[in-house]
């Protein structure tokens, strides 16, 4: 039998950048990453360049999420890395939308682990995620939710009613806002505000629309409830964020 110092003495000879460039490689469906502390990618397989849209791993070095998908995404996954390495413990099997272009509905079943120097000193965030369907969700805890989640991505510029959502989800009000909230970290109502900010958003920065029809289109009552909506998760006035952001004149 192996001696401990033996089997020491091999792991402190391995190439362990190597062993994880060769097993993401081998992750067809999965999209594997490694970021520093301040959220720049230091590392990304084939899958997760393919999300990125980029050619090749190069093209995503040394860049941020927020370079690559819209801002109330990256935040999203932002959030998530800050979590994970302020704790230093993992997220293991959550929900999360795709990293997509805007107005995507897709969904990613995801997990982030610290990543540690050799004096025990977290630097960095590493993850994976893949594209899920309703029927590899059903074999995950969070499986009872993916119908709510989709459901709210398709019909937000509804009057969706979160007792209909919990009823979908086979839950009682409480247990699905209780559930909700551990999986996707914000409440269903208010997971329900972003997707319709995160599409007035989107119209604000790609049409022309007036305010009054991006509200009517997104969900809200009105201009000024789009207003509020719109000021309180970007700081800005619609006006203002498309002046900012609007490719439009």
């Amino acid at each position: 039998m192996m001696q401990q110092d033996e089997i020491e003495a091999f792991r402190e000879r391995v190439d362990w950048q190597g062993v994880a460039r060769a097993l993401s490689g081998l992750l067809l469906e999965d999209a594997f990453f490694l970021k520093d502390a301040a959220g720049r990618f230091m590392m990304q397989n084939r899958r997760a360049c393919d999300y990125c849209h980029a050619a090749d791993e190069a093209e995503t070095l040394g860049l941020k999420d927020e370079d690559f998908w819209s801002e109330d995404r990256a935040a999203l996954y932002v959030e998530g890395d800050q979590q994970v390495m302020r704790s230093g413990q993992p997220i293991v099997n959550q929900l999360a939308p795709a990293p997509e272009e805007a107005g995507s509905d897709s969904m990613v079943v995801f997990s982030k682990f610290p990543v540690r120097d050799r004096e025990g000193r977290v630097i960095g965030v590493a993850g994976m995620h893949r594209l899920i369907d309703e029927r590899s969700a059903n074999s995950l805890p969070f499986g009872s939710l993916y119908k709510a989640v989709r459901r709210i991505h398709e019909e937000f510029a509804s009057e969706l009613k979160m007792t209909d959502l919990a009823q979908g989800a086979g839950l009682s009000h409480s247990q699905f806002v209780r559930r909700f909230k551990s999986v996707l970290g914000v409440s269903p109502k208010e997971y329900l505000l972003r997707v319709r900010v995160r599409n007035a958003c989107f119209l604000l920065e790609s049409t022309d629309w007036t305010v009054a029809r991006i509200a009517a289109q997104s969900g809200f009552y009105d201009h000024s409830h789009l207003s509020h909506a719109v000021r309180r998760q970007t700081g800005l006035s619609p006006t203002r964020y498309r002046r900012a952001h609007g490719a439009m004149p």
